[in-house]
């Protein structure tokens, strides 16, 4: 099967001219029922994550405190950055070879799933002095966890979407990026702090599911769901959420590289959340 047949590529700009920080997002053609072209799109998509988990950390880890952590970090980066540069070259994936395709890359996560874990109890119990938070290492450890899953379904030829469980995990990936992000910013922007913060609080509410959840979203923060509802009536409450803070992601990554916001927000980071919050808006209209 020919991989680079209907698929899109997604930038900032539309598909136009890429930042230096940016990198494209290429996913199947919303029509495409090819689960091959899926496994190959989300792998694609997953490693390159995986690889800047990895970067992340070792950003985070000084080396005069955590220098094993540390080279394990770089190590794993490397390992998925290498997996994501022969995933992006290849012109090809037959369907039968997608579970070996698959079972090569998730054997590699479920191992970066055990090191997120590890570290995860080290930060907690103070026997590592890293400068990644707890839940920075849960984070990251929940997205691996559902990218094995997502690939091992698609290795057995099924590359349809839960609506709940699309919502239930990317609102909670949401919920934790806007947390993340209001404790990166530079204490001065007032503003921008507390507009990620409700924003938080609306993905929390949103996670609940169902009319529940828009609901709870609604109660929480009422005046940015009326917003966001109101820049595009025609979609629903968690689409428009979505969206939303697609928007913001990509706008602040703009202004993060140009520093016109102060932070300490590495601008591969803010260009990060903004493709996993595009990946949210994409698999949500194909969960529809």
């Amino acid at each position: 099967m020919r991989l680079k047949q209907r698929l899109k590529i997604y930038t900032r700009s539309n598909g136009d001219a890429v930042g230096d920080f940016e990198k494209p997002v290429i996913l199947p053609d919303q029509n495409d029922k090819d689960f091959a072209r899926h496994a190959w799109a989300d792998a694609r998509f997953a490693t390159d994550i995986m690889a800047e988990h990895g970067l992340f950390f070792a950003l985070l880890m000084p080396e005069d405190i955590a220098p094993k952590e540390r080279q394990e970090a770089l190590r794993f980066s490397e390992i998925f950055s290498n997996m994501h540069e022969k995933i992006d070259a290849m012109d090809s994936l037959e369907s039968d070879d997608v579970p070996s395709f698959v079972r090569e890359i998730t054997d590699e996560m479920k191992q970066f799933i055990e090191y997120k874990q590890e570290q995860q109890e080290a930060q907690e119990s103070g026997n590592l002095r890293s400068l990644v938070w707890p839940l920075f290492f849960e984070h990251t450890r929940h997205e691996a966890e559902r990218w094995v899953r997502r690939l091992e379904q698609l290795s057995k030829k099924n590359y349809e979407l839960d609506r709940r469980e699309v919502v239930t995990f990317w609102a909670n990936i949401m919920d934790e990026h806007a947390r993340f992000v209001a404790h990166l910013l530079d204490p001065n922007e007032f503003e921008l702090i507390d507009t990620a913060l409700r924003t938080s609080n609306v993905f929390r509410g949103l996670e609940k599911g169902g009319m529940r959840g828009v609901a709870s979203a609604a109660a929480r923060e009422p005046r940015i769901v009326a917003t966001a509802l109101a820049k595009n009536p025609e979609v629903d409450a968690v689409m428009a959420a979505a969206e939303t803070i697609l928007d913001f992601k990509t706008e602040a990554a703009r202004d993060i590289e140009k520093a016109r916001i102060k932070s300490i927000i590495d601008p591969r980071l803010a260009d990060h959340v903004r493709r996993e919050a595009l990946k949210f808006v994409d698999e949500l209209r194909r969960a529809e």
